[in-house]
């Protein structure tokens, strides 16, 4: 029997852990629509000098009229009526407004592979005279099964910290991608929101021209009642300036009867 002899045997294991996350980003996009819809008339111009001073008078305490910048403004539900004096025109516009809103989607499927290598190490014995029936064969394999055993415990040491890995490298992926998806998901509700708003701005301008009709009749009307008064007041002025007697004032279902003398 001699010294013994040394086999050594390095085996190696390989650790992977795949990972996949999807990332979905969602943004979201707000505008007002406004639809304005308006007809002119020449109102002061169908009035007489004496009449249209009247009226114009009578707008500046009517209730409900409000004067701004030498304009006189009426507010309707969804809607204004507004007299110019400065060139007596008269505007009856007809207003609405809705928000439009979209949202914009972008999403990625990110994936990767995180890895290490564990490593075990093995040794046998043998001799050159077989001494004892160790072989250089027996020796190796002995060796073999130690680094591979060794290698196999290495590996299940590592594979929850390759885990880990694969966790934070799925984390960052997601947090990497997250300004180019808001931007792309952005993008996409501006797209959307523009559709949108062209949608709602023909709907409210149908709407509003269909309405328009009303409105106007709701805006004359009230006109109407603040040239009333003003007639009222015009020819009770007239009357006084004349010398006009047993002046008598009756109204009633929006009729002014107005009755005096006056000397011819």
């Amino acid at each position: 029997m001699c010294n013994p002899r040394r086999v050594n045997i390095t085996a190696t294991r390989e650790v992977v852990e795949a990972w996949q996350v999807e990332v979905e980003r969602r943004v979201s996009r707000t505008d007002t629509v406004v639809s304005e819809v308006e007809v002119a008339y020449p109102f002061g111009g169908t009035l007489g000098a004496r009449t249209r001073e009247a009226f114009e008078h009578a707008l500046a305490s009517a209730p409900g009229w409000q004067e701004s910048d030498g304009v006189f403004v009426l507010d309707l539900p969804d809607g204004r009526v507004t007299y110019r004096p400065s060139t007596g025109e008269l505007v009856v516009t007809a207003r609405l407004e809705e928000e439009a809103r979209a949202e914009g989607r972008a999403s990625d499927v990110l994936s990767g592979t995180v890895s290490d290598t564990a490593q075990g190490e093995g040794e046998g014995r043998y001799y050159d005279d077989n001494y004892g029936g160790i072989t250089y064969a027996s020796a190796e394999a002995d060796a073999r099964r130690q680094a591979e055993h060794a290698a196999e415990s290495q590996a299940m040491r590592l594979l929850e910290e390759v885990r880990r890995q694969a966790r934070d490298a799925s984390d960052a992926a997601a947090a990497a991608a997250d300004e180019r998806l808001r931007a792309a998901a952005g993008a996409d509700a501006e797209t959307r929101l523009a559709s949108e708003r062209e949608r709602l701005q023909g709907e409210l301008e149908s709407q509003n021209r269909e309405r328009l009709q009303q409105l106007a009749s709701d805006g004359l009307s009230a006109v109407n009642e603040v040239l009333a008064a003003s007639y009222r007041q015009a020819i009770l002025a007239y009357a006084r300036e004349h010398g006009a007697t047993g002046i008598q004032v009756e109204e009633s279902d929006h009729v002014i009867d107005i009755e005096f003398e006056m000397e011819a």
